[in-house]
């Protein structure tokens, strides 16, 4: 049983390798990030879900300068993502290759530290150097919760003459709260109903 256990590990591992290494230099990154998103054995075992405040945060866009960021991918444009850190969550978005104007349209819903800022970090997909760092923001604690109020758009900076973040920080929307969705549409009918 013991070995039967090894080799299928084994056959996996050598699979996955192949798949990895197989895959396109652009996509590579994407690929290990989904793999790492299945195969996240720490959290099934051991995070539960948060029962606190939440907040829900969008990152729409960025805009980088083209002279300051020319160097990260020699043959064409950056292939750019982000990573958003707030409280001990972290969240990142896909990667929108070979571009200076990434649309993310990324949207996550995350617990809500009141007393800590967020971090976002603008990178570059790079399967050898495991990703270069473009541009950081900071929004303070206080900021984050007049994003939260007001509901608009804010613009953050990456660095001087390297580019801008656009965001949104807002609440969770309340019907969500219910604890049925059929409650939000009485016309559609339970699934075992048809």
């Amino acid at each position: 049983m013991i070995f039967l256990l090894k080799s299928t590990m084994k056959a996996f591992t050598i699979i996955l390798l192949i798949a990895l290494l197989s895959a396109a230099p652009q996509h590579l990154h994407a690929s290990i990030l989904r793999f790492k998103s299945i195969v996240n054995i720490k959290a099934i075992l051991f995070q539960r879900p948060d029962t606190g405040p939440q907040v829900v945060v969008e990152i729409i866009g960025a805009d980088l300068n083209h002279r300051a960021n020319r160097f990260f991918d020699h043959w064409s444009r950056p292939d750019v993502y982000t990573t958003l850190h707030h409280g001990s969550a972290e969240r990142e978005t896909q990667v929108e290759g070979n571009t200076n104007e990434p649309r993310f349209l990324f949207k996550t819903k995350m617990p809500y530290s009141k007393s800590m800022g967020m971090r976002f970090v603008v990178k570059e997909a790079d399967a050898l150097t495991g990703g270069a760092v473009i541009g950081r923001a900071y929004i303070e604690n206080d900021r984050v919760k007049e994003l939260m109020d007001s509901g608009e758009s804010a613009l953050l900076s990456l660095g001087e003459n390297i580019g801008i973040l656009k965001i949104r920080v807002t609440k969770p929307p309340a019907e969500l709260s219910h604890t049925s969705l059929l409650s939000l549409n009485p016309k559609v009918k339970k699934l075992d109903a048809l």
